[in-house]
């Protein structure tokens, strides 16, 4: 009689004999970095024209809430490590994230490649079922600029409107925040790989030179993208396990990349499935992240990670 070989389990299964997951108790953490409070919002809250720009943001976008750092400013509280870098913090907020300003489009967050980083930039996360960041700058200024434009652009506006960004922009001094905001993006371009998601990687370099990051070919490179889109979509468990299968079976390539040094493909997977927000890619996520943050000696990135993932209800 033949024996029959057992199912290869898949990652997304990796913990179904776990314990029930007990929460973390936030009060007995402590970060390695303490003070993530970022200079710009602190500049920008400090600034003369923060009253007025926030008034006038409120007839552009009827949805603009500031939040997160600029609620401790306000408040004037004396929250600060793990508490401050979880306070309004989203369910798709990656740990490189720290938002500060929601808008009817999506919203606007800090970006720490490190958790030392003391400048960090700032990124623009949309609604797409595979949200994409974007660079916008490294100033409160330069989001409200982009959500300016954005305006602007994508939407047939009232006078109220266009009187109100007219009035931004004069304060913002236009053709100033298009000069910085430029030269952001350039410097940004140099310093990372760019990656899937948008914002670039910082992943440094192989101690025999070049990147961490292997550039793969279209026949090595599926369209995650699009996997992930099909498995926000598709209506059938059956057919999502597929998306998930081949999802499963990249994970083994990129085991072998971090073996060979190139720590930044994994961290562009592990982004990119925890983006997508969904139930079954949280565990690859997991595993993902927490081994690139690892790798790069990023740990405080693990313990925000775990504290997100948390305020999922998956």
């Amino acid at each position: 009689m033949t024996k029959q070989r057992g199912r290869k389990r898949k990652f997304s299964e990796c913990k179904e004999n776990m314990p029930p997951k007990i929460r973390i108790d936030r009060t007995k953490i402590v970060l390695n970095e303490q003070d993530w409070m970022p200079a710009a919002a602190t500049e920008f809250y400090n600034s003369k024209h923060y009253e007025r720009l926030r008034n006038e943001l409120a007839l552009v976008d009827n949805d603009i809430v500031f939040f997160g750092p600029f609620r401790k400013l306000k408040e004037n509280s004396d929250v600060n490590g793990v508490e401050l870098i979880m306070l309004d913090r989203e369910q798709s907020d990656l740990p490189e994230m720290q938002t500060f300003m929601k808008c009817g489009t999506g919203r606007y967050s800090f970006w720490r490649d490190e958790p030392s980083e003391r400048n960090p930039v700032v990124t623009f996360l949309d609604q797409h079922t595979c949200p994409e960041v974007t660079v916008v700058g490294n100033k409160v200024e330069h989001a409200i600029h982009h959500l300016c434009m954005r305006v602007s652009k994508y939407q047939d506006n009232t006078k109220e409107i266009k009187e109100a960004i007219s009035t931004i922009l004069d304060i913002l001094g236009d053709n100033a925040m298009k000069d910085e905001i430029a030269r952001v993006i350039r410097n940004r371009k140099r310093e990372t790989i760019v990656g899937i998601v948008g914002p670039g990687l910082l992943v440094g370099e192989l101690p025999r030179g070049g990147s961490r990051y292997r550039v793969m070919d279209d026949a090595q490179n599926p369209n995650i993208e699009s996997l992930l889109r099909c498995l926000k979509h598709v209506p059938f468990p059956k057919q999502q396990d597929t998306v998930v299968d081949i999802i499963d079976s990249l994970m083994g390539d990129f085991t072998v990349y971090n073996d060979e040094g190139f720590y930044g493909n994994g961290l562009e997977l592990g982004h990119l499935l925890f983006l997508a927000n969904h139930k079954s890619v949280s565990n690859q996520a997991l595993i993902l992240l927490q081994t690139a943050y690892q790798l790069l000696k990023r740990n405080d990135f693990i313990t925000i990670l775990k504290l997100t993932l948390e305020l999922r209800d998956h």
